[in-house]
């Protein structure tokens, strides 16, 4: 095993260990030695990869972001440019949460820390930022193909941005109530951003 190797290992069994414990006691709840503990590692060798345990939950935000943000670019193929995209990229996300909660659990605790850490707040700005640029391409890919008029991409992109985190963060009854929100907010979009004359033809399904 290469040293990078042996690194990329080291930083995986740390995230995991973190991850767990995050999720279970909460990421103010959880020190270092613990993840060190939980890893089968030194505390050291938890600060030679990790300066800070804010580190540790801003690479466990992104290694969860990136993951979602990559299967919405797949998405997004010839056949499901802008709004199915979108829509599949909503429904792709409460898949993933009803079939593995950490991902939503951690993410709960990357956006309470986020008032309280200035660091994971920065890094949670990033990440509204990388979410605004992806539904803003897809929404400019939906006005160029014709499935939407004209209109200020990035300001909608921002406002689904906010109703994203919000619905993420809120507590539901149930989880098909979270992704019935998501699909209605999303249909309002659409359904209003349609050219007149696929509304009078009756316009194109999302789902």
């Amino acid at each position: 095993m290469t040293t990078h190797e042996n690194k990329d290992l080291r930083q995986i069994q740390i995230l995991d260990a973190a991850a767990e414990l995050f999720a279970r006691n909460g990421f103010d709840r959880t020190s270092v030695d613990e993840i060190a503990k939980q890893a089968g590692l030194s505390k050291g060798a938890i600060y030679w990869y990790f300066p800070s345990k804010e580190k540790i939950l801003i690479a466990l935000a992104e290694k969860y972001e990136t993951a979602i943000q990559m299967a919405v670019m797949a998405m997004a193929s010839e056949e499901q440019f802008g709004a199915k995209a979108l829509y599949l990229s909503h429904r792709y996300f409460f898949e993933m949460k009803a079939n593995d909660p950490l991902p939503d659990l951690l993410f709960q605790q990357f956006i309470s820390m986020a008032q309280k850490y200035p660091e994971i707040g920065a890094a949670l700005e990033r990440n509204n930022r990388n979410w605004v640029r992806v539904i803003s391409g897809l929404l400019e890919q939906a006005v160029a193909r014709g499935d939407f008029k004209p209109f200020d991409t990035e300001l909608l992109a921002e406002s689904i941005s906010a109703i994203y985190r919000g619905v993420c963060t809120a507590k539901y009854d149930t989880p098909e109530r979270a992704y019935q929100t998501i699909e209605y907010a999303t249909k309002l979009f659409y359904d209003a951003l349609q050219p007149d004359n696929k509304k009078a033809a009756g316009g194109e399904e999302v789902a």
